[in-house]
């Protein structure tokens, strides 16, 4: 094995509102992009691998867990969720409503896993339940959050940690 197939896998998965666009979030691709550029560059300097899913499916998710199985150090999460379920893409811009419990219990599987970062409004009850499977950190919110705030918080945040200032 190289050592390309040992570094720290951060996987950013992004779902948004694409039904009816009632809650369509306007920054959540700013937010994707913005993060790709920070963590790209800790990539380049060889620190880890990045992965981006923007649309998310729960397909999408899934492949990138097995494919880096236990060589996933972060998942990002950007778009809908709330205490019991993550809204990710469906087929024919429908929503698909994943089960929080049963997405921790896939993410705990990954052993390598430091952080989950869920940037989505009200997922605080989520935080328990990651830290049952195994994960150290969870960033979540307590109530909903405006797409602009939740977007240049974590901006800021991956800018740090691509940086070295976060660790």
């Amino acid at each position: 094995m190289n050592n390309e197939n040992q570094k720290p896998v951060i996987f950013l998965a992004f779902a948004n509102e694409q039904e009816q666009r009632l809650h369509y979030l306007r920054k959540l691709p700013d937010e994707s992009r913005n993060l790709r550029r920070s963590l790209e560059q800790a990539q380049e300097k060889g620190l880890c691998r990045l992965e981006v899913r923007t649309n998310a499916t729960l397909d999408d998710c899934l492949e990138v867990l097995r494919k880096y199985r236990n060589r996933i150090a972060v998942f990002h999460f950007g778009g809908h969720a709330d205490c019991y379920r993550f809204l990710f893409e469906g087929e024919a811009g429908k929503r698909a409503e994943i089960d929080a419990k049963g997405f921790a219990a896939l993410l705990g599987e990954q052993t390598g896993l430091q952080l989950v970062f869920l940037n989505a409004c009200a997922t605080q009850e989520q935080v328990h339940g990651l830290q049952e499977v195994g994960v150290p950190v969870v960033i979540a919110t307590s109530c909903d959050i405006l797409d602009e705030v939740a977007t240049e918080f974590a901006v800021q945040f991956y800018k740090g940690l691509a940086s070295g200032v976060v660790s």
